[in-house]
Order: structure tokens, then C-alpha cells, then sequence
């Protein structure tokens, strides 16, 4: 599946060719881009869906015993999101960089399509989330303290292109706050976003189903942009960012021409 050092390509569940990218790698950790439609880690049920642990297990500076561990994840991102990764390659950087994740100290940056606009353009979230037996996540009084940051980058008719910073790390948070704002990610059928987006969609035209197009976006309007933190080990600052995928481009694109002020 390796196509050079950095680049693992596969098939997501579609059959389309994908590439998960290692922007960086060390003895201590790897930055990774991940596309969307790539679990991080082995889902419960069915163990044949391709994910970046399973993707990535085999990848050491030394040999190493069959049976030993040589990835660990430190945190996750939801299937159908984009962006930055990072993966500890020894269990001592692992321990490390969770205490980092529960002091705050590795700084986040996501890029996200909304419905509507924000008002103030920049502000804080603190709804408490809860995890229900469902799977699904919800704005609770008992639930565990969250913060999300936004800032408005980009306003259109009917969506928002907003920076986002999660100050802690909840399942499902920036996804749960924005919604419990008035303004979910555009795409995103869980949360009170639409299932796609499809260019027929901001026309204000009516489209037959046999000229229909493909979607522009099918997936969770959020992308991983930017990470800034103090390596671990080596003591010094690092900064990454990931590329803006194509879909994500295609969505801005069209709304800056068919759904603009």
C-alpha cells in the first residue's frame, strides 16, 4: 500500500484511491494528513475497515518483535474529517503528549462550513457535553466541561467558513457546539447539516435528476488546518499545517460565486 516514504495510497470503501501523507516523522512521533472517509482507529464491529493504525502498525525505525506495539494514537479525529494527526511511536511520547492534549498545550486550528453566520464574529462555546448510549452526543448539565473558540473568516448568504479552536479534546465537540449555536457544519446529517452539498443546491435554478451532479461535498464540512505545540522530547516548537482538500476548495469555491452577499 506504500507508495513512497509519506504516502500510503488505498481504496476507501467506494473503491477511489486515497493518500494518507506523514508530514513529519522522528524516533518519538509522526504528523500525519489524513483524508476523510479514514477511521483512525479499527472500528468495533467490522475489523476489515481500513484505517491509520492498521495502515501504519508496520512502520518502525528498528526491528521490532512481532507482537510489539509501534504506534500509538494520541488522539482521534471522526472518519469523515480531514487534516493533522499526530501518533506517538514509543509509549513514554504517548504518556507525554496525552498530558499535553488534558493541559492544553498542543494548540489546534480547524477549518469549518456552517449554516448561517455566527454572531458575535468571534467568540467562545462552553455547553457541558455528554456522551449517550447512542453514540451521539449532547449539550447536558452533567455533562463534562468543553470550550470551542471561532472566529468568523468568510460570510456567504446562507453558510460561514469559520476558524475553530477546541480547548479540550470531547467526541463530537466542535461538531455538538456549533449546532448548539444555530450554526452546524453545512454538511453534516448527525448535527443538523445537510447529507451534501451539490452546486443545484446554491443555484436558484430547478435541475432535472438526469443532469444532477455530483455532489460538491459529501462529508463533514471540517477540516484539521493547523497544529503548534512543544515537541515532547526535543524541546522545540513545531508547526504544521495541512492542505485545504479539493471538496473543501469545490464547496468554497461555488458558494463564493453562487452564494455570496
Amino acid at each position: 500500500m506504500r507508495k513512497e516514504i509519506g504516502d500510503y495510497i488505498f481504496r476507501n470503501s467506494q473503491g477511489k484511491k486515497q493518500r494518507l501523507h506523514i508530514l513529519y516523522m522522528d524516533q518519538d512521533l509522526m504528523i500525519l494528513n489524513k483524508p476523510s472517509g479514514l477511521r483512525v482507529i479499527p472500528d468495533r464491529w467490522n475489523h476489515e475497515l481500513i484505517n491509520v493504525f492498521d495502515l501504519l502498525k508496520d512502520f518502525s525505525l528498528s526491528p521490532l518483535e512481532a507482537d510489539e506495539q509501534n504506534i500509538w494514537i494520541v488522539h482521534r479525529l471522526d472518519a469523515e474529517t480531514s487534516g493533522l494527526l499526530i501518533c506517538s511511536r514509543n509509549a513514554d511520547t504517548h504518556k507525554l503528549l496525552n498530558q499535553m492534549f488534558e493541559q492544553g498545550k498542543i494548540q489546534k486550528t480547524y477549518l469549518a462550513i456552517v449554516k448561517g453566520c455566527p454572531s458575535p464574529p468571534v467568540g467562545s462555546i462552553d455547553f457541558p457535553l455528554l456522551l449517550t448510549n447512542h453514540g451521539k452526543v449532547k449539550i447536558h448539565s452533567s455533562g463534562k466541561a468543553s470550550l470551542t473558540q471561532y472566529r468568523l473568516v468568510e460570510s456567504f448568504q446562507h453558510f460561514s467558513l469559520l476558524e475553530v479552536y477546541p480547548k479540550t479534546g470531547r467526541m463530537h465537540q466542535i461538531r455538538v457546539h456549533l449546532q448548539g449555536i444555530g450554526h452546524p457544519l453545512a454538511v453534516d446529517s448527525k448535527y443538523g447539516g445537510f447529507n451534501s452539498i451539490k452546486i443545484s443546491d446554491l443555484k436558484k435554478i430547478k435541475m432535472t435528476s438526469e443532469n444532477e451532479p455530483s455532489a460538491l461535498i459529501s462529508r463533514l464540512t471540517l477540516h484539521a488546518w493547523k497544529l503548534s505545540f512543544l515537541h515532547p522530547v526535543q524541546q522545540r516548537m513545531m508547526n504544521f499545517e495541512a492542505d485545504i482538500p479539493k471538496d473543501f476548495q469545490a464547496l468554497l469555491k461555488a458558494l463564493r460565486k453562487w452564494d455570496r452577499i
